[in-house]
């Protein structure tokens, strides 16, 4: 895929990028000569950010990934201020939803997909909603049931790899999804997968089991709150979006030789950093549900697997995604 400008938050890749380029990323990756690769398209998030300090191994996932797309106006603020201003632009605002809409509406027309994760009964239900918005969408295969643990890779690839499905989109939620996909990218490829995209909440949107928020709602970056609103169970995981936001302007304050960024050091994980974290905490465990029993959907034909992680248990996008 062709380079493009990028920025670190926290330690963590932001790609700059505009709707037009991502969109022009997607295409590459499905329509210029196949070199043999899998590519692995990530839309971060504040959350994400915060996990990946204190996951190495989601950090480094992260950082391998082909695209990395900013989800949420804080991201794209924090970017500007990390690079001092030197950007030539902010990072535009791309989610799950977006990457998926765009895939179904044109530029994955002859290239089947093949919706992964989300719980039972939700892969079915999106792959039905993108059947009769995008008619020229061809949807080659579904799975609700699988989990981002190791044990259900071979089922999960092996009826990704009968569907001869291009595109995989995976809805694991953060870090499953993204690492799901970087262990799997090798295994992806050889399947005859080009293109593997982390969509998150999108599956449940599509699917009608969460509702998303209203354009302006969406355009003014409060789709935090309106989820808030409508979830207040959510409340504790939104205590990560005011923790960003300072370690954010600490950092930027570091960066810029001012003493009172130093407070960035101190609050990193105990015993790790930004840039070299140790000894991960466990971020959203994947649950009980699933497994390889769950037969998966190809085509029009079969049925929906079990279920995947509980919602409660993944570290599943707050927003849109």
């Amino acid at each position: 895929m062709p380079g493009s400008e990028t920025v670190t938050v926290l330690g963590v890749r932001v790609d700059v990028l505009n709707e037009q380029d991502v969109r022009d990323r997607l295409r590459a990756a499905l329509l210029d000569p196949w070199d043999g690769n899998c590519r692995h398209v990530a839309t971060l998030n504040p959350e994400y950010v915060m996990a990946a300090r204190g996951d190495p191994g989601f950090a480094a996932a992260l950082a391998r990934a082909d695209v990395v797309t900013a989800d949420g106006i804080g991201l794209a603020v924090a970017a500007r201020l990390q690079s001092s201003g030197l950007l030539s632009r902010l990072p535009a605002r791309v989610t799950g939803v977006d990457v998926t809409e765009w895939l179904a509406a044109e530029i994955a027309h002859g290239r089947p997909l093949f919706l992964l994760g989300g719980g039972q009964g939700v892969a079915d239900a999106a792959a039905d909603t993108l059947r009769r918005r995008f008619p020229g969408v061809e949807v080659a295969g579904t799975w609700g049931g699988g989990t981002p643990r190791l044990e259900d890779d071979h089922q999960a690839l092996t009826w990704i790899r009968e569907s001869r499905a291009h595109v995989l989109l995976v809805a694991y939620g953060a870090p499953g999804q993204v690492l799901w996909i970087d262990r799997n990218r090798a295994a992806l490829a050889t399947a005859g997968v080009r293109l593997a995209v982390g969509v998150g909440g999108a599956m449940d949107y599509l699917a009608g089991r969460v509702p998303r928020a209203p354009a302006l709602i969406r355009r003014l970056g409060l789709e935090w709150l309106y989820r808030l609103v409508r979830e207040p169970w959510r409340w504790r995981r939104q205590l990560v979006l005011p923790r960003f936001a300072l370690l954010a302007i600490l950092e930027w304050l570091w960066r810029r030789g001012n003493r009172a960024g130093r407070y960035v050091r101190r609050m990193e994980p105990e015993g790790r950093s930004s840039t070299s974290p140790q000894n991960p905490p466990t971020i959203g465990a994947p649950g009980d549900g699933g497994g390889i029993g769950g037969q998966p959907r190809l085509g029009i034909q079969g049925a929906s697997g079990t279920d995947g992680p509980r919602p409660d248990e993944v570290l599943a996008p707050d927003n849109d995604r």
